[in-house]
């Protein structure tokens, strides 16, 4: 028996490594140009074409074209080419002279992630006997334009240190909200407590979930902020920018499904104390919410987008169900049955744990199965776990993945199966903090996967 529950446990953290269905997606990549990156060419070209491997939004996406000496040229206005969605285009407004020419280009999918890159080509006319290079320009790269691979300069925006804790406090608040309306509707009834701690209970969840709804907030909004940045009129019009963002692309589309789901799930937590309708009610909220992650995410950027929202939208309420279930019970419900246990004894702990356990095992099967699904659709090469920056930080995850394992199969052993005694409630209190920080670990590097690109295998 303990050698099949170990084996179970080696099968799911090898699983947990891709727990994350929304980050095991490329970013939108250059595939193709025209010009193409290092070509020469007799006379100038009227046009600069970019097709991508992800459906460019064009509100976010910026082209720009410098010559040698790093002045710029005069582009007509970036636009979707007709009958083809994977492509944007801009004219040359005036005919290039001889010389050397640099495209910089971003862009963001409807994922809402931004790639930039650039490359150069040449223009040298028949009757000229080499490239031209215009004064002032910059010889330091002595490297002929022509021995570049074409467009393999591409590289992820700039993303700061901030941006990945806002996106980890995010995350964390969406697990949070996912688990106290889980512990509200099925925890607290099936643990069968006397009513006046069952109502603490449910009235203490309802505080933690005002709580971190609260974070959410700030964090959704902070991510719009964010997103307006690629916005080119940002920095002039922030307002008019996030505006464009909600209205006009396919992220803020998403975003307000979230920003909707939030507001659900305040309604709901006004009719808690009035009965199950609440936690309902916000549940359902919680479940835009969760939409809300992956149409602003990788997902949202797939080629089948249905099968890939659905995936990361269970798994993401699975996860929140198992470890936001789990600072629920640790926070709310315990907090209840220790104050109505002062006198003595522990069997409305015990209850409460054991209800938790029945529905968080169906939570860690959600979790694996998608995780699963989410392996069969797009994981790359193996060898990709340890030759790509993804790769060795999705290792990390692993070791996170495994202690966490680690810990719900000591909690099985010690807590759930056998009789409490007066101090297992201390004990199993003290050994959950540790597993939630592992937990937040574990969301704190699926924070810094998200922005990191996908190795091509």
């Amino acid at each position: 028996m303990i050698a099949a529950i170990a084996a179970i446990a080696a099968i799911a953290a090898t699983l947990a490594v891709i727990a994350t269905p929304a980050i095991l997606l490329a970013h939108a990549r250059l595939v193709r140009s025209t010009p193409s990156g290092g070509a020469t060419l007799p006379k100038s070209p009227a046009s600069i074409e970019l097709w991508f491997s992800e459906r460019p939004e064009l509100r976010f996406s910026t082209l720009t074209l410098v010559d040698s000496a790093g002045a710029s040229v005069p582009l007509g206005a970036l636009s979707k080419m007709a009958g083809d969605p994977m492509g944007l285009s801009a004219t040359i407004t005036t005919p290039l002279a001889d010389g050397r020419y640099t495209v910089a280009w971003r862009t963001a999918a409807d994922d809402g992630h931004a790639t930039s890159g650039k490359f150069s080509f040449v223009v040298a006319s028949p009757n000229t006997a080499s490239p031209v290079v215009l004064a002032g320009a910059d010889t330091s790269d002595t490297r002929d334009a022509r021995s570049q691979v074409p467009n393999t300069v591409v590289e992820l925006a700039p993303t700061s240190t901030m941006s990945t804790a806002v996106r980890w406090a995010d995350l964390v608040a969406v697990l949070a909200i996912v688990g106290t309306m889980f512990f509200g509707m099925f925890v607290v009834p099936r643990a069968q407590l006397p009513a006046d701690v069952a109502r603490d209970a449910e009235d203490r969840a309802r505080r933690l979930a005002r709580s971190v709804l609260l974070l959410f907030v700030v964090t959704t909004v902070w991510r719009l902020s964010a997103q307006a940045d690629l916005v080119p009129s940002a920095s002039t019009a922030r307002m008019s920018a996030m505006m464009s963002v909600v209205g006009g692309t396919g992220w803020g589309a998403g975003w307000l499904v979230g920003a909707a789901g939030a507001a659900v799930v305040a309604v709901g937590l006004m009719f808690i104390r009035s009965g199950p309708i609440g936690w309902f009610i916000g549940g359902l909220g919680a479940m835009a919410i969760a939409f809300g992650e992956a149409l602003t995410g990788h997902p949202a950027a797939s080629k089948n987008v249905f099968l890939a929202t659905a995936v990361d939208v269970t798994h993401v309420l699975g996860a929140g169900g198992w470890l936001g279930g789990l600072a629920a019970l640790t926070l709310c419900g315990l907090a209840a049955t220790r104050r109505a246990e002062s006198a003595g004894g522990t069997a409305m702990s015990q209850s409460l744990v054991r209800a938790y356990h029945r529905s968080a095992v169906l939570c860690v099967s959600v979790v694996l199965v998608t995780a699963l699904a989410a392996a069969w659709m797009r994981l790359g090469a193996v060898s990709d776990l340890w030759t790509s920056p993804y790769g060795r930080t999705l290792a990390l995850k692993i070791a996170f993945a495994v202690i966490l394992l680690g810990f719900g199969w000591f909690h099985w052993r010690t807590v759930v199966i056998p009789e409490w005694t007066d101090d297992t409630r201390f004990r199993f209190r003290r050994s959950v903090a540790f597993e939630l920080a592992v937990g937040a670990g574990i969301v704190a590097v699926t924070a810094v996967l998200i922005t990191t690109a996908l190795p091509r295998s």
